[in-house]
């Protein structure tokens, strides 16, 4: 027989529900000497189930096997009690936690995510009303593992990056969730707790803030479809036209439509000034004709611009808090390389120049990873891969034996300066096939690397480097290159590495690069160098840009997140 004692008082009640939590039932001894068992039905009995169970059935992602053990240790160190409500109604700090999970989505997230409008409804359930036991579990667990996600996700993202093979590390960002949950349980002001977790680039907030307009956007201009021929230029007439400028005024390309010409089929001067900036935009040839590529971002879906903007958030969120000291950040998409003084905040950048990166097929993709450069070549040989000496440059020797001299390069045992030299006989040239001779070419205006290379080892040998193939930079997509990245002002940027180390003039720079041996300068601090991946970025007057995602990583990350949790670790 199993008796419940309504009248046993609150701190009894409490102290029997933190029994069980360990042990179950208890036996309680009465007065008649009869030993009864006695199971508390309080929030504790509840708690201890769903977080024994690492779920919990009333949620959109009810499974949370990745926060069960900091959820036991919140629970345990808070004595059982619940956090989120005080005799059975929700605190003040609850429904300040419910109403910024509410607002979720204009931070990059997505307030379903987090059970936002269940928990809501559920504060309006408690109204007037007296909460069970169960219901208080069931709740406050909820808004618990709600917050643990929600701080998390904000502070480091959602996806581990090394998941997506970035070579980005996240694992410093690592918090302690229990007690930063129980710190905003019991905080006057827990959204400053929130706050303080989210990146603090200038980038990252104003791409959150262009994420309202695009929203708002996405609703209103659902999908937007031109039909202009091919080559469309300024002075030409097509029924579109209309259309194209509500657009390009929507978008802030096009300040004002002029009320005289707001029906006009005519593509006049003002409105191809408006295509230009939506062509810079979007890293296209800002050359106001409506071609493939111009048509194709202009009948991009807005809602999938929405989402370019949350996954450029997500990925701003695996990058440290704080960059000390100089950096270089090389933003694939976009074909740019930042410089940022002094641990200037992502986003202020004092150097920037156009890149040349990995093709985006035939598998020369650039990868992302984070490295640190510490010293530069000047007239560096280009030391050739294995892959690209049997597949690109055998075929080139065997069919014609002049080849090697007349791109200066030379068999090699290995690739140190001193390394001897070997004729290049059938026999070597063989040898170069099973990797036991290499290749490399010798410095000089027509070397690949250019005139500098700039060095931060890394396993995937990928550097930044001048080129003597400078007229690619004229174009607007420049994935060209075998996964190295060459920058068009090498000068610029060996001045901005060096600036710290005495007089590098640019006068000096380029007598070391015209001069006749490689010289290797050794840094005196480290810069470190993040090859990254977003295909928007934002301006400092807020204008957003967008870019192909060349290398589908976009694709690979928004499958990954529509998953939901738990998401690999």
């Amino acid at each position: 027989m199993t008796r419940v004692y309504p009248f046993f008082g609150i701190f009894l009640q409490r102290t029997l529900a933190a029994l069980a939590f360990g042990f179950g039932a208890v036996a309680v001894v009465l007065a008649d000497g009869e030993a009864q068992e006695f199971i508390p039905d309080t929030p504790a009995i509840h708690i201890q189930s769903l977080i024994k169970e690492a779920a919990h059935p009333r949620l959109r992602w009810g499974k949370f096997p990745d926060y069960q053990a900091q959820m036991e240790q919140l629970y345990l160190q808070n004595g059982l009690i619940p956090l989120w409500l005080n005799d059975g109604k929700p605190t003040r700090q609850a429904r300040i936690l419910v109403a910024s999970l509410e607002d979720a989505d204009n931070r990059g997230l997505n307030a379903a995510d987090y059970d936002a409008e269940l928990l809501n409804q559920w504060l309006g359930e408690f109204e007037g009303t007296v909460a069970n036991p169960r219901e208080i579990a069931f709740f406050d667990v909820a808004l618990s593992l709600a917050t643990m996600r929600y701080v998390s996700n904000l502070y480091m993202g959602r996806i581990n990056p090394n998941n997506v093979d970035y070579g980005l590390s996240v694992e410093p960002k690592r918090v302690d969730l229990p007690n930063l949950v129980q710190k905003a349980a019991q905080s006057e002001n827990p959204d400053s707790i929130i706050n303080a977790l989210e990146p603090k680039f200038p980038i990252y907030e104003r791409l959150k803030a262009a994420l309202p307009r695009y929203q708002r956007l996405a609703k209103e201009i659902d999908s937007v479809r031109f039909s202009f021929p091919a080559r469309f230029r300024p002075g030409d007439r097509h029924k579109d036209v209309p259309r194209l400028r509500h657009l390009l005024h929507a978008l802030g390309d096009l300040a004002e439509i002029d009320p005289a010409t707001v029906d006009s089929p005519i593509y006049e001067p003002e409105l191809a000034k408006a295509v230009k900036q939506f062509q810079q935009r979007h890293g296209l040839a800002t050359d106001g004709i409506i071609g493939k590529n111009s048509l194709a971002q202009l009948n991009f879906p807005l809602a999938d611009r929405l989402r370019q903007i949350q996954l450029g958030l997500e990925r701003l969120r695996w990058l440290p808090e704080r960059i000390p000291g100089d950096y270089l950040v090389v933003n694939i998409p976009s074909f740019q390389l930042f410089g940022f003084r002094n641990g200037a905040a992502f986003g202020q950048s004092d150097l920037q120049m156009n890149v040349i990166v990995g093709e985006s097929v035939n598998g020369r993709h650039t990868p992302v990873f984070h490295s640190d450069m510490t010293y530069i070549i000047f007239r560096p040989y280009w030391n050739l891969p294995y892959r690209i000496t049997v597949k690109e440059m055998l075929p080139q020797i065997l069919r014609n034996p002049g080849y090697l001299a007349k791109h200066n390069l030379e068999i090699v045992a290995n690739f140190s300066p001193s390394a001897p030299v070997y004729e290049p006989n059938f026999r070597n040239v063989e040898m170069l096939s099973t990797g036991a001779l290499k290749l490399r070419q010798k410095p000089g205006p027509k070397n690949a690397l250019g005139l500098v290379k700039f060095a931060f080892p890394n396993h995937n040998n990928i550097y930044l480097h001048s080129t003597p193939s400078k007229g690619l930079f004229k174009k607007a997509r420049r994935d060209f290159s075998h996964g190295c990245i060459r920058v068009e002002d090498p000068v610029g940027l060996a001045q901005f590495i060096l600036a710290d180390q005495g007089e590098w003039t640019r006068e000096r720079i380029e007598s070391l690069m015209n001069g006749t041996r490689p010289r290797t300068v050794t840094l005196k601090q480290a810069v470190p160098v993040y090859i990254f991946y977003s295909t928007v970025l934002a301006d400092e007057s807020g204008s957003v840009s967008f870019y192909n995602d060349i290398y589908g990583h976009d694709l690979v990350l928004s499958d990954l997140l529509a998953k939901g949790f738990p998401y690999p670790s």
